[in-house]
């Protein structure tokens, strides 16, 4: 009798055992990489950027193809909660979501900074040729006017509002920009695109450029044809209804303007203005 239960504890033991492991598998960071029943994507690509580029306007328009499914930032350690230690592993698994999806064509958006200060990668161009001889395609999207690159940082940061659709109007009360922190970020964001464009020299890649292709609304279209032209898709009409959120006069929004102004006419980034 003893030995028919002890018999039964430990099948219960092990039973629970193996749904443990099962569930653990399940919400792994890469589960979807084991599953053999689901295919990897026959596109794939990557937008590498920083914030404040576009990068939101281009997967909207994108994700208009009927066949594209254009993640999020995919290693945003704040959405994936912890360190992604096997990141080609990591990036297969999510690139399945849209095979789940029945699309054909998987993209995601990535920042340096996530790579190299989230995720503390430190062969990230070695990162990027695995990801080429592996047939995907890399988008480099970036903004050149660094004031106002750093400028629609600090404000949606200050405001909270990164985002509007057209349904939604932003209004904020007008806010200070503290000029030594303007500065110091600039130079930080021209140590970053020098360090991407490094990273980019030696892979082939598209660029796509905020104030030339997404700013201006006429430009959307054109702008997704050549990425779905380099994708080998087909072209498809695309919208948005993501809107610019900080206004052409940034007067209306910097309330001590002339000072930032002034500030930044006496340094290297006066071109800028």
């Amino acid at each position: 009798m003893n030995s028919t239960i002890n018999a039964v504890t430990n099948t219960n033991k092990i039973n629970t055992k193996i749904y443990e492991i099962k569930k653990k598998l399940r919400y792994s960071k890469y589960f979807n990489s084991y599953d053999p029943f689901v295919k990897l994507p026959e596109k794939k690509f990557f937008i590498f950027t920083r914030g404040r580029t576009g990068s939101t306007v281009l997967t909207d328009l994108l994700n208009s193809h009927p066949e594209m499914y254009c993640d999020y930032e995919i290693f945003f350690i704040e959405k994936n909660q912890t360190i992604v230690k096997y990141p080609l592993k990591y990036i297969d698994s999510c690139s399945k979501r849209a095979t789940l999806n029945k699309k054909s064509v998987y993209g995601f958006k990535v920042k340096i900074e996530q790579l190299r200060d989230e995720h503390k990668y430190t062969n990230i161009d070695e990162l990027f040729k695995q990801l080429i001889d592996k047939n995907w395609k890399i988008i480099y999207l970036k903004r050149s006017n660094i004031f106002k690159h750093t400028l629609s940082g600090l404000i949606s940061n200050k405001t909270k509002v990164f985002h509007v659709k057209d349904s939604n109007d932003f209004t904020h009360e007008k806010i200070i920009i503290d000029c030594t922190l303007l500065y110091d970020v600039m130079k930080y964001f021209e140590g970053l695109e020098n360090l991407e464009e490094d990273y980019m020299k030696n892979v082939p890649h598209i660029n796509i450029n905020y104030e030339t292709d997404l700013l201006d609304n006429s430009r959307h279209q054109e702008t997704s044809d050549k990425v779905f032209k380099y994708l080998g898709l087909d072209n498809f009409p695309v919208n948005t209804k993501l809107k610019k959120i900080i206004p052409e006069n940034l007067q209306d929004i910097i309330s001590n303007y002339d000072e930032v102004y002034e500030a930044i006419s006496k340094t290297d980034f006066k071109r800028f203005l």
